[in-house]
């Protein structure tokens, strides 16, 4: 390990975590009150500082889960963290201007706190050193376009991210990972495809697209399904799905929406 990693430790001590950089897991300091100088980690779950009442100057730690900072009265100026989850400040009386942290979840204050809530949507720090997408928080390896070799914090294993724009998905190998963004539904109402006919032709994506968002099969259902039954991937009119599909699962309301 370079430098010096944990994969995972709860409860320690601050001798034990002066120095620390890279955390694969999560991190609980409790009952650690004052955070030593130096001390800024980069953490793939959470960072718990629950009794911490004052942030240093320079601390500005990146944390793929949620950061707990309870008990701390004031924000800093020049703390303007990025967060995978939550953030915890329900003790802040007093920010600075230009606060304006960006969070995966919520941002909990009794403050109207102003934050950048990005939810589903993939969270990259440090110009696209780290990502966030389905919960997943990585080191990025490599990118070249839509894709990216990335890795677990602390962990060595590569694997590959990609996206099409909208849908997002991993897989450990390149293959692995485009064959699971073909089933990624997002944004698709049943009204999309109210014009289709029978002998309307869809391609491979457009099917599955189309069959999820009728159906409300799941995506590892689908994917079980296709692979399972050796199905090319080719175009193919609706009247074809619905005899490939006859007995499966969705078929009877599949049939019901196009006739």
């Amino acid at each position: 390990m370079t430098k010096k990693q944990l994969k995972t430790h709860l409860n320690i001590t601050e001798n034990q975590y002066l120095g620390i950089d890279v955390i694969e897991g999560s991190f609980n300091l409790s009952d650690i009150k004052k955070i030593p100088k130096g001390f800024n980690p980069t953490v793939g779950g959470y960072l718990n500082l629950s009794s911490v009442t004052k942030i240093p100057k320079g601390f500005n730690p990146t944390v793929g889960g949620y950061l707990n900072l309870d008990t701390v009265t004031k924000i800093p100026k020049g703390f303007n963290p990025t967060v995978g989850g939550g953030l915890y400040l329900d003790s802040v009386t007093e920010i600075p201007k230009g606060f304006n942290p960006t969070v995966g979840c919520n941002l909990y204050s009794d403050l109207n706190i102003p934050y950048t809530k990005l939810g589903d949507n993939p969270i990259i720090w440090e110009d696209g050193k780290y990502i966030l997408v389905d919960g997943i928080f990585t080191e990025v390896v490599y990118k070249k376009g839509n894709v990216y070799q990335v890795k677990k914090i602390g962990n060595p294993k590569e694997f590959y991210l990609v996206t099409d724009g909208t849908k997002w998905a991993h897989g450990d190998t390149l293959k692995e990972a485009y064959q699971d963004l073909v089933y990624k539904v997002t944004n698709r109402n049943k009204e999309d495809f109210e014009h289709l006919t029978l002998d309307s032709v869809l391609t491979f994506e457009e099917s599955i697209a189309c069959y999820r968002t009728i159906t409300s099969a799941c995506s590892f259902g689908t994917r079980d399904f296709v692979e399972s039954n050796g199905f090319e991937e080719t175009d193919r009119t609706i009247r074809e799905i619905i005899e490939l599909t006859k007995h499966s699962y969705g078929n009877d309301s599949f049939v019901k929406f196009f006739n």
